[in-house]
């Protein structure tokens, strides 16, 4: 193989298992799967409610795939479905009070001490610096930067 391939290979498979590592601390200790947080998360930083197919945009899923996280943060209370009267077909996602709590409660806790031990424990300043420029150029690259993906501190 050559140096390329490599790179995109240990890239990609070092996030699936930063990925891996962090859902099962998420399902062990928060209850709820590191998709969900991130649901969660993002409809937080985005005004508590967003358009579904925004939703699943933001996190990389099919629309259909949406759906079930919806539905099983639905069940949970942490969000509801809200469609506009003039509009049927739209369908947005709402943060609830609950999903508020427990986005910024139980599993941020939980998700910032998985990132700092399954990522950023294994990284040095340097390294994130880098990770943040090669992520950034990739994104913009790819026209798929876009500040709603990040918190306000990101700009």
């Amino acid at each position: 193989m050559t140096e390329p391939i490599y790179s995109w290979l240990y890239v990609q498979q070092g996030v699936d298992a930063v990925k891996a590592a962090m859902g099962q601390r998420m399902e062990a200790e928060a209850g709820c799967s590191l998709l969900e947080h991130v649901a969660l998360y993002q409809l937080h930083h985005n005004g508590g409610r967003l358009k579904m197919l925004e939703l699943a945009e933001l996190l990389d899923v099919s629309p259909s795939g949406v759906t079930r996280l919806i539905e099983r943060l639905v069940k949970r209370g942490w969000v509801t479905r809200e469609q506009p009267p003039d509009n049927r077909r739209q369908v947005y996602a709402v943060l609830t009070p609950e999903g508020e709590e427990a986005c910024l409660g139980n599993t941020a806790r939980v998700y910032r001490a998985s990132l700092a031990e399954e990522f950023t424990g294994l990284l040095n300043e340097r390294d994130l610096a880098d990770l943040r420029r090669i992520g950034r150029k990739l994104l913009e690259g790819h026209g798929r930067w876009d500040v709603k993906r990040f918190a306000p501190s990101e700009e």
